[in-house]
């Protein structure tokens, strides 16, 4: 973070420079372009993402107002230049107006091998509480879109296409924020999804993200998806039941015992001619698995949970000058 303030302070003192030096009000548009470039290298939660969203009008008027906002920076910078150039009466100094551009301009590079803001918000590491919010607010949309053709793949397709697409889905930093989303896509159906929770769910209880804890409270979000569809729920109670048992510290990313318990006591065959017998073993495993996790918890096997994004972020620096 200091490394970022130190060549952050290089953008600043280019028109400093330049104001010193006695140029004319001509530079401000070469470092207005400078400052401009900057930003989206440093803070592109700022900008538009994607062509599509360039489109709109209020992208449109975002982008003007962020140039808007470097030129009357620009400006101030390049008017205390002046002045305190008027003040030293230092005058007209025979400098190549390319000097103090390029200082300005390392910062650009220096910056952006100091920081990459995609890989340290993966991290849990923000310029500032401003930057943290536009990253989740655009991370949530992000989510939201990479989703859609998951919901668009029919039931009918086959089990591998669908796996693998889910698998190409989730294959992010912001695995959990996407699969949020497709519990909410599926809470409501406009039909089954058939195949796409049975992906979900086998993808969810895999033992390489249940035992690290790589999504807060997986299984219970893969029970969400499960629940309702008895061949899912068949699905997923025998699996649940093995990493329970293989991971007791994971009991707090299961579904809560309550929960199991009233999905045991719904209709578990709503028009499906599910045969008794298996009705009755489905809601013996969704018991059971209630009660194990009730043991789990009070056994008092700690929990390994990830490692808080707060007990290892540094206190957020404002890297912004804007």
């Amino acid at each position: 973070m200091r490394l970022v303030k130190g060549a952050t302070a290089l953008l600043y003192i280019g028109p400093l420079i330049a104001g010193l030096c006695g140029f004319g009000w001509s530079m401000v548009a070469p470092f207005t372009a400078i400052f401009v470039v900057w930003l989206m290298v440093l803070r592109p939660e700022q900008w538009p993402a994607s062509p599509e969203e360039w489109l709109s009008g209020s992208a449109w008027l975002a982008a003007l107002a962020q140039v808007l906002s470097q030129i009357v920076l620009v400006a101030v910078l390049f008017g205390i230049g002046r002045g305190l150039g008027g003040l030293a009466d230092i005058g007209l100094v025979s400098v190549n107006p390319v000097l103090p551009l390029s200082v300005s301009f390392i910062a650009i590079p220096l910056c952006r091998m100091l920081w990459d803001s995609h890989e340290a918000a993966s991290l849990g590491y923000f310029l500032d509480d401003e930057a943290e919010t536009a990253y989740g607010q655009s991370a949530a949309g992000d989510a939201a879109r990479a989703i859609i053709p998951l919901l668009n793949l029919p039931d009918s397709a086959p089990d591998t296409q669908v796996s693998t697409a889910v698998a190409d889905t989730l294959a992010v930093v912001t695995a959990d924020l996407r699969l949020d989303a497709l519990c909410a896509a599926l809470a409501k159906p406009d039909r089954s999804h058939a195949a796409l929770r049975r992906a979900l769910v086998l993808w969810a209880t895999e033992p390489e993200i249940v035992a690290p804890g790589l999504i807060p409270e997986g299984m219970a979000k893969a029970f969400t998806i499960a629940n309702g569809n008895p061949d899912v729920l068949r699905l997923y109670v025998p699996r649940a039941v093995a990493l329970l048992a293989a991971f007791p510290n994971r009991a707090t990313d299961f579904p809560t015992p309550q929960d199991l318990r009233d999905a045991a006591e719904a209709d578990l065959d709503p028009g499906q001619d599910l045969p008794a017998h298996l009705q009755a073993d489905l809601r013996d495993g969704l018991h059971a698995l209630a009660r194990s996790i009730e043991n789990a918890l009070s056994s008092g096997a700690a929990p390994v949970a990830r490692p808080a994004v707060d007990a290892v972020r540094p206190a957020k620096v404002s890297a912004r000058h804007a």
